[in-house]
């Protein structure tokens, strides 16, 4: 009966590791995953920075619309002034109107000269990531593949663990099961040179007897896993 119970314990060995392998992605997927979220994070900074420069530009425009309308308003009032003194006050207006055009058109310059760098800033993330998309797309296509091979290899192992499962005493496969999760695995261990093979812990004589006659389940006193003879003696 543990003859049997062993070949339990090795399907389920083979199928954490099966799980294990699983769950590890490749390193060239996930490199290739890292540099596709630093070039989104880099395009995403970039376009916010492009959103901001595009309003505070717009804001200035808008300002520079109405001051030249006012200083063309205040021109065409001097002409018009019905007094030297009338006329002074309306060419000083414009004047102050000049000065802040001036001001504003220096300091907007600058912030069109650097939306358009960042324009080819976001051109160039934007490329980098659509020369990405098919190596990620293939890489993540290799990586459906393989862990879809692995589920038809737990299957089948899963099916072969089962039909020897029900060979198998209840109580005995639910104690082994019940070990083998508190134990990470191993629920099942061998006698080797009065040892356990689980904790190698040396057994008393009187386990070791036990585990030859094998007449009952006998556990390891020390980790509690279920012991037996890989050779019958």
């Amino acid at each position: 009966m543990l003859e049997k119970l062993s070949h339990v314990q090795r399907f389920d060995l083979n199928l954490d590791a099966l799980e294990e392998d699983k769950k590890r992605t490749p390193d060239d997927l996930l490199t290739m995953r890292r540099r596709q979220e630093e070039l989104q994070a880099a395009l995403n900074i970039q376009l916010q920075r492009h959103d901001e420069l595009r309003r505070e530009i717009n804001a200035n425009e808008l300002e520079l619309k109405d001051l030249v309308a006012r200083r063309k308003a205040a021109a065409d009032s001097a002409v018009r002034a019905s007094s030297g003194k009338e006329a002074a006050q309306y060419q000083n207006q414009e004047l102050q109107f000049a000065t802040r055009v001036e001001e504003l058109e220096t300091d907007t310059l600058p912030l069109i000269e650097q939306l358009e760098e960042l324009a080819t800033e976001i051109a160039s993330l934007q490329r980098q990531l659509a020369e990405l998309k098919p190596q990620l797309d293939s890489l993540v296509k290799a990586e459906q593949a393989r862990v879809a091979q692995i589920d038809r290899e737990i299957a089948a192992i899963a099916g072969e663990r089962a039909a020897v499962a029900r060979e198998l005493n209840p109580e005995l496969l639910k104690q082994y099961e019940q070990v083998r999760r508190s134990k990470r695995g191993l629920g099942l261990a061998a006698v080797r040179q009065q040892r356990c093979a689980g904790c190698n812990m040396r057994l008393p004589i009187h386990v070791v007897q036990k585990v030859h006659k094998a007449q009952e389940v006998t556990r390891c006193p020390s980790c509690g896993r279920i012991l037996w003879l890989e050779v019958e003696f």
